[in-house]
């Protein structure tokens, strides 16, 4: 066989210890690829109380500090990445600092690991490293975006794509996880179109799954979300207010967290709901697991959302979804086929929605059933990998050919 690809995989969101869940999809990527002949590295922030090296499932991992007091190293795994940038005067010159650290660490692990090809997540902040290493080294370089920073990107327009240009035109593939996302940049900028392929996120289908031992619970909703405008909780519980007019047992689980809980309690409060709507800090992904199992219905009504993970997670578990048509969202839920698909913002059909799968069981299981299929077809981690595997090793190929060729 072989010797393996070295691959560097850059990212501002990867697991600090076992039981957490930021990247985690980048990580589990990473342990598929080296089952495939292609050996990654990660650089990813350090943050409090985790070491600057480790090496985990065979994986070298590396951490840069952009602070002297690791405490004070928030931009990371928070989840609020752009509020503290743009929220603080300071927020810009931490941002740099953050910028430099991650550059610099780079720069050495490619030295020091010898690396081929450099794949990284999120446009921003990775993709600003890459273009600045760009300049340093010759490295065929892939990216990833998986909605965040899209959104942001379209919501700011050409002027700001303008600044990525010279690294989008450089880069051998962009993998986005949604035909939405495809989308969205390809209006950008239309020449993109051919370096875009549309690779899901991969699910861990050894902690996603149906549980026979877990009893579903026939009048339980739950949402897995975070409490920002985008995903419209709000919405989600003036429906559910509606619901219980018809239904008293029905039961609502949020799990979740995010700048709006507060304003999401006080709405709870107003409508008295206190004793049917549950707010629940987010949990591991095998507590998770055991929620989708109980759950009747998993809704998600995110306004342009770029992929839709808690849905198609819920598949995998054989709960029913229902899901707005807007983004990614559709890529997961084909209406009334494996889900169902309500109008963006429409309070009054979520509800309904939510009290045809409630009342009716057969339609629900039917729906729930077909949904896991499809998710057990398209989400698995092993395909999916293996298609990210072949992207890589033709990024490198196609690469040596250009290298190759007389100037």
């Amino acid at each position: 066989m072989a010797k393996p690809v070295k691959l560097l995989l850059l990212t501002h969101n990867y697991p600090r210890r076992r039981d957490d869940y930021a990247g985690v999809f980048i990580a589990l990527l990473a342990r598929r690829l080296t089952k495939l002949n292609i050996q990654p590295v990660v650089v990813a922030p350090h943050d409090a109380e985790v070491p600057e090296r480790e090496e985990t499932d065979g994986i070298r991992i590396y951490r840069f500090r952009y602070a002297s007091d690791p405490e004070k190293q928030t931009l990371a795994y928070r989840g609020n990445m752009h509020e503290q940038v743009f929220g603080s005067p300071l927020g810009p010159f931490r941002l740099q600092r953050f910028l430099k650290s991650f550059e610099r660490l780079t720069l050495d692990v490619i030295e020091k690991e010898k690396i081929e090809v450099i794949a990284g997540h999120w446009l921003v902040p990775t993709g600003i490293v890459m273009k600045r290493i760009m300049r340093r080294t010759n490295l065929p370089m892939i990216l990833s975006s998986h909605g965040t920073d899209i959104r942001l990107l379209a919501k700011f327009g050409r002027p700001v794509y303008r600044y990525f240009e010279s690294l989008t035109r450089s880069l051998q593939r962009w993998t986005v996880v949604s035909s939405f996302l495809k989308e969205e940049l390809t209006m950008l900028d239309p020449e993109c179109e051919s370096l875009l392929d549309v690779l899901p996120l991969p699910h861990n289908e050894k902690v996603f799954f149906r549980e026979s031992e877990v009893k579903r619970q026939d009048n339980l909703i739950v949402a897995v979300t975070r409490f920002t405008e985008q995903k419209r909780v709000d919405l989600l519980i003036r429906a559910f207010h509606w619901v219980t007019r018809e239904d008293r047992s029905a039961r609502l689980e949020i799990y979740g967290s995010g700048p709006l809980e507060e304003n999401v309690r006080a709405l709870i409060a107003e409508l008295g709901l206190e004793r049917q709507v549950i707010l629940n800090e987010p949990v591991s992904q095998e507590r998770l697991r055991e929620v989708y199992n109980r759950a009747a219905v998993v809704v998600l009504n995110s306004y342009r959302e770029g992929f839709g993970l808690a849905l198609s997670e819920a598949m995998l578990c054989g709960a029913a979804v229902i899901g707005t048509a807007s983004g990614g969202i559709t890529d997961i839920i084909e209406d009334q086929k494996r889900g169902l698909l309500v109008e963006l913002d429409n309070v009054n059909q979520l509800a309904e929605a939510i009290l045809r799968l409630l009342k009716n069981k057969v339609y629900r299981e039917r729906l729930a059933e077909h949904g896991y299929r499809f998710a057990r077809s398209h989400y698995a981690s092993g395909p999916l990998a293996a298609r990210y595997a072949e992207i890589v090793r033709q990024a490198l190929a196609a690469h040596a050919a250009d290298t190759d060729q007389p100037s």
